[in-house]
């Protein structure tokens, strides 16, 4: 099983471009080995489990292998497949209106091979994060998969305003949580 968490991999940066309409059966066997952990990953910063991203990410995968389907943007397709996929395996039925599913503050979604890796300093940050307002764990997420603002508010169904947003006040309570407020680059290494 890979693990979805790997940081060889550097995933802020690459914008997804549009490209040529393909069949999504052959694209999801082009993109499968590259994007299932990126995807995984994606939802566990969400605030999915362990199991639920990768069934999430499962389903996506095997809706894009349906007849007739053609994608000209893959990966923000796949992320937004598999994260409703995820929702609505959180909501009951009579709760179909209500809001996004709060994350679980706990740090059990990672792999073992994974939590021997993480230092105090990620999983303080991982916590953190799913500490997050719904909106801005998912902004967040898109952001740090490498999405632009525009590709992550056409995706999330919002403006583009609204993440950076989303965005800001994530920085914020994050470095409020870290206690890095007004404290330079140099102090933050040295301790």
């Amino acid at each position: 099983m890979e693990d979805a968490l790997s940081t060889d991999t550097d995933l802020v940066g690459h914008t997804e471009t549009t490209t040529p309409s393909l069949p999504g059966i052959e694209l999801a066997e082009a993109l499968h080995h590259e994007q299932y952990p990126a995807l995984v990953r994606f939802l566990l910063l969400n605030g999915a489990s362990w199991a639920e991203a990768q069934d999430a990410a499962q389903d996506a995968f095997t809706q894009m292998c349906a007849p007739g389907l053609s994608l000209t943007h893959p990966r923000s397709w796949l992320r937004t497949v598999a994260w409703r996929f995820w929702v609505s395996q959180k909501l009951k039925p009579e709760d179909a209106c209500a809001e996004i599913p709060e994350a679980r503050t706990d740090l059990r979604w990672h792999t073992p091979a994974h939590a021997a890796e993480l230092e105090d300093e990620e999983r303080q940050v991982i916590a953190l994060l799913l500490q997050l307002p719904a909106k801005q764990r998912a902004a967040m997420a898109w952001h740090l998969d490498g999405f632009t603002t525009e590709e992550s508010a056409r995706a999330m169904g919002t403006t583009q305003a609204a993440v950076r947003q989303n965005l800001a006040r994530a920085r914020a309570a994050l470095k409020k949580g870290m206690r890095l407020e007004g404290r330079s680059k140099q102090e933050r290494r040295t301790t």
